[in-house]
């Protein structure tokens, strides 16, 4: 699953983070035409929307809803394929209950540690499939997101994803359930039946492109950002707690209890949304939306929306930061596929030392996403690129952090690469806030929900090329896949100096985008 891309996390949640609906409360044809205007006149419209009418204190209640998915979500990321690797190695190989209950653990043996490097390319494999089935269904209702986001709401959306989540858990506590009772001999593979009505229900998609969307509602201008780096800095936090509570509650218990409380805590959240998160859009604006078309008309207006020519450099800027975000995305996604299984391969971590580490890892970029606020204050009073300037930091952390990964030899050099990635937080919301502040309102959902699709299908190719890569090498060197990662994060570099690079050639029209 891979909510996040979430968020880079883990390296998750990703995900999060696709759409950003209409922000303004004007009429459909005075929006269109007030944006015309403002591109004639040589500013970026987005600049100049007027206030959003706003909700009580419940329009605050999104991100801890948000937390407590991200939370379920990693409490149970890494039990669930730890148990893929043990049903691997009992139901898949044969081999007794007794050893492969040794798997990962202390208690180990120079034979246990043999079988694990047999077992692990079949349970990476079952962990890449369900990826590629999570995400195969969620890019086709990519297409609809941002129409279906317009014309029945923000929180529809929100529900039917938190009930795929959901139901997920649910599916996944019985496979383990059954599991327990037969001594593991249960196929891991009827963890991908698991994923079926997630994938259904839209997956990651329906949830950020919604969140996204609902922020865009209740926020404007210069506090769009800091409201993005609250919804950044809430997934870190759910994922933070997770990660910090799975190691202790499963060598307590066991993977079926793990499971059943993720599952519980999405479902708690989930009638707790019903009851009191409001609906961001209004009603007459619902029904304003435009009906839901074809795939083949809404992919071409996808295209024809981003491929326009645009006012100065715009065009060329809005491409080249989605290809940053879409970057970030695959390298997210396909490390977070064999990330846990490079841990015990090389260092032979239990899971409770990984979510040890995984609550540090996540800690220390939340931290740093806090005081991302901190920053962009700063660097707004001497530079008039602070936006742009934090999302090339957090990329060069990034790939200083990843070549740590790939160098280390032993467990604390793995801690070094955590506080050298200290910024790796910023770089999805300084992106985001680059595209939205470039786009005028009636045109951002169309640009995000292309971007959602490619991003929501990118794990079909980086799961499968960083699984390749993984296991071709787990004999000699299982962190060469780092390598890959720290390439593409240079490569990101590079785009934004050229975004940087042309918004030089224009100072004054850009200098609102990039603050």
């Amino acid at each position: 699953m891979s909510l996040s891309r979430v968020a880079e996390m883990n390296e998750e949640p990703h995900a999060h983070e696709k759409l950003v609906a209409k922000a303004t409360r004007r009429d459909p044809e005075t929006a269109s035409s007030s944006s015309a205007e403002s591109h004639q006149n040589g500013e970026p419209s987005a600049i100049r929307e007027p206030s959003v009418a706003q909700s009580p204190l419940t329009i605050y209640l999104l991100e801890p809803f948000i937390l407590i998915l991200l939370f379920a979500y990693n409490f149970s990321s890494t039990v669930l394929k730890s148990q893929i690797i043990y049903q691997s190695c009992t139901s898949g190989f044969g081999y007794s209950n007794e050893v492969c209950l040794l798997l990962g653990t202390k208690n180990a043996t120079n034979e246990t540690k043999r079988i694990e490097e047999v077992v692990q390319p079949y349970a990476a494999r079952v962990v890449v499939v369900m990826r590629i089935v999570e995400c195969i269904i969620p890019a086709f209702c990519g297409l609809f997101a941002g129409a279906w986001a317009d014309r029945y709401g923000r929180k529809p959306l929100l529900m039917c994803s938190f009930l795929g989540y959901g139901l997920q858990y649910l599916i996944s506590a019985g496979v383990a359930y059954a599991a327990m009772q037969t001594g593991g001999m249960v196929s891991p593979w009827w963890y991908v039946l698991s994923i079926v009505p997630l994938s259904c229900l839209g997956s990651s998609v329906t949830y950020s492109v919604a969140a996204v969307c609902f922020l865009g509602d209740v926020s404007e201008g210069k506090a769009r950002s800091y409201r993005m780096i609250a919804y950044e800095l809430a997934i870190y936090v759910g994922l933070l707690l997770g990660s910090f509570g799975s190691g202790y509650a499963y060598e307590a218990t066991n993977a079926y209890v793990v499971l059943c409380i993720s599952a519980c805590s999405i479902l708690v959240a989930l009638f707790l949304m019903i009851a009191l998160l409001p609906e961001s859009l209004p009603r007459s604006e619902q029904n304003a939306a435009t009906p839901d078309r074809d795939v083949l008309a809404l992919l071409k207006d996808l295209w024809s929306t981003c491929s326009r020519h645009r006012a100065h450099k715009d065009r060329s800027i809005v491409f080249l930061v989605m290809s940053v975000l879409l970057l970030a995305a695959f390298v997210s996604d396909g490390s977070n596929s064999v990330f846990y299984m490079f841990m015990r391969a090389k260092f032979h971590w239990t899971v409770k030392e990984f979510t040890e580490y995984e609550s540090v890892s996540i800690l220390v970029p939340a931290v740093a996403g806090s005081g991302g606020m901190l920053f962009i204050w700063s660097l707004r009073q001497c530079t008039s690129s602070s936006v742009l300037w934090l999302a090339i930091v957090s990329l060069l952390s990034h790939s200083s952090s990843s070549l740590m990964k790939s160098w280390a030899t032993v467990s604390w050099q793995i801690y070094v690469a955590i506080a050298l990635g200290v910024f790796k937080s910023l770089v999805n919301p300084m992106c985001r806030t680059i595209i939205t502040n470039l786009l005028p309102a009636a045109e951002r959902g169309k640009i995000f929900a292309l971007l959602g699709i490619l991003q929501t299908l990118s794990p079909l190719i980086s799961s499968s090329l960083y699984f390749a890569i993984y296991t071709r090498t787990l004999d000699t060197d299982p962190g060469t896949f780092n390598l890959l990662s720290a390439c593409l994060y240079g490569l990101g570099m590079v785009l934004l100096v050229a975004v940087w690079h042309k918004k030089s050639t224009n100072r004054a029209y850009y200098e609102p985008v990039f603050r």
